[in-house]
């Protein structure tokens, strides 16, 4: 294989963000959920009131989070896949593959959109890995707050709402603070629930998890599963087994599926040919490309793209 860490298109918080996520649909009076227009450029407030039935699979260039309030839907994060439900909390950094689909009825979620650009004298995206795990690759991103943190949370998103609906001269300055009181209030959560010791654990479910976060951050040059495990300082034997026990599939189908959700990334939102996607992918040539994508799929890059 040729080398190439080429990343996908990604996309950034701006105006022409907006029909990525929302439609036209539904009217709501929520945060910004009727505007394109963001604060100072580099925040948005939203609910799923006018939400798509599907996004993604994009690569996102902006930190997310999420208060899920009731209903349910699949969220993928990478290879990751989640189901949060009411009082779970989600969370996404720049350089992420991120997916939402199979909505429940009923499903009320709040999310934030925001750049580095808005909190530029802050703390929160200075010492983000050491502070705020939930914003790395080893850190748990999705995962269920107590139900009295998730009320506090909830409120301080309805302040940040009422900020934007009267738009005072000092509104982006409240907004920051009031971010930073979500943030060190889910980071309690999370030390609470011991997140942080299930992150280095070295039970199945952890090694799991180490793992597939491993796979999302370096797919593009790392395809053997014995590269992975020099990373864990494991044998490739015994991460086989591990993962093999853990899920319904193999280490090398699991770094199989996520080349796989980046080519459906391009099919779907590039106009890039199949040899340009097989180039940036690190394919020999683009009859590899092609028959790796038949196989895993049913269906040629190509069929791929016009029933999309």
């Amino acid at each position: 294989m040729k080398k190439s860490a080429t990343d996908i298109k990604t996309y950034h918080l701006d105006t022409a963000l907006y029909r990525l996520h929302k439609d036209d649909a539904l009217h709501s009076d929520f945060g910004l959920d009727n505007s394109s227009t963001l604060i100072e450029g580099g925040f948005g407030l939203y609910s799923s009131a006018n939400i798509k039935t599907s996004i993604g699979p994009v690569k996102t260039q902006y930190y997310r989070v999420a208060l899920v309030r009731a209903g349910s839907a699949k969220i993928d994060i990478g290879i990751e896949t989640y189901q949060p439900v009411r009082d779970c909390i989600v969370f996404g950094f720049p350089g992420q593959v991120f997916s939402l689909y199979d909505k429940s009825d009923g499903f009320l979620v709040y999310y934030m959109l925001f750049n580095e650009d808005f909190m530029p004298d802050t703390h929160l995206l200075k010492n983000a890995r050491e502070t705020y795990p939930f914003f790395t690759y080893s850190g748990i991103q999705v995962f269920p707050l107590d139900t009295d943190v998730a009320g506090e949370i909830e409120t301080l998103i309805l302040k940040i709402n009422n900020e934007i609906k009267t738009h005072r001269n000092d509104t982006a300055r409240m907004i920051r603070l009031y971010l930073q009181l979500i943030l060190a209030l889910a980071n309690r959560c999370y030390d609470t629930r011991h997140l942080a010791k299930e992150e280095t654990a070295v039970s199945g479910n952890a090694l799991f998890r180490r793992f597939v976060k491993l796979v999302s951050q370096h797919f593009l040059t790392l395809r053997k599963v014995s590269d992975y495990a020099n990373l864990l300082y494991i044998s490739a034997d015994h991460l086989n087994r591990t993962i093999k026990s853990q899920s319904e599939k193999t280490a090398g189908e699991l770094i199989d599926a996520m080349i796989l959700t980046e080519a459906k990334a391009y099919l779907l939102h590039t106009e890039l040919s199949n040899a340009e996607i097989a180039y940036r992918l690190d394919f020999a040539d683009p009859s590899h490309f092609n028959k790796f994508f038949k196989k895993k799929t049913s269906r040629t890059p190509l069929q791929f793209r016009s029933k999309s």
